[in-house]
């Protein structure tokens, strides 16, 4: 038992240094369209008709689906934009800059990746910042791209679930 808690313990550590608003969203879409479906088919304290929680149940992969599309692609054109912007000079951070004048700013742990190489050094705290901002307005993006998907879930789900219900109507009266 204890390599598999350190297996974990490593697999969460590498998940988190990856981590990020992508990560997140595909944590959260793996769960709707994955975990939800099971918990609201077999929900025993509900007492919604089968129907109804099929219908529910179906719903949520189709909105998984749609959500972590739309996060996605509006994830990429944001960073896309992020990284234009810096490498414009449009976006600095002071941190960074008090880094290039005065090489105590700069982490030891970067320094050290770095093997005291003063200009690797700020390049890798330059892109460490970069990611860190890209991954904190790519936050901001998601929740206001939340209710635009919503609303275009509840309108194309609808036509998809028809036909998966046409589909399998035909498929039983054969």
């Amino acid at each position: 038992m204890p390599k598999v808690n350190q297996y974990i313990a490593t697999s969460v550590e590498k998940f988190s240094q990856k981590g990020g608003e992508k990560v997140s969203n595909y944590v959260n879409a793996a769960g709707k369209a994955i975990i939800a479906p099971l918990v609201i088919m077999h929900n025993p304290f509900t007492k919604e008709n089968e129907d109804n929680r099929k219908w529910a149940a179906v719903k949520q992969p189709v909105e998984a689906v749609i959500t972590i599309a739309m996060q996605l692609a509006s994830l990429a054109l944001l960073y896309k934009g992020v990284d234009s912007l810096i490498k414009k000079g449009k976006i600095n951070f002071k941190y960074v800059e008090n880094a290039t004048k005065d090489i105590s700013k700069i982490p030891k742990k970067i320094l050290e990746a770095c093997n005291n190489d003063y200009d690797k050094a700020i390049t890798m705290y330059r892109e460490q910042y970069n990611e860190i901002f890209k991954d904190r307005v790519g936050a901001v993006v998601s929740s206001i791209a939340y209710l635009p998907v919503l609303a275009l879930s509840n309108k194309v789900y609808p036509k998809i679930a028809q036909k998966l219900v046409n589909k399998n109507e035909n498929k039983s009266s054969k």
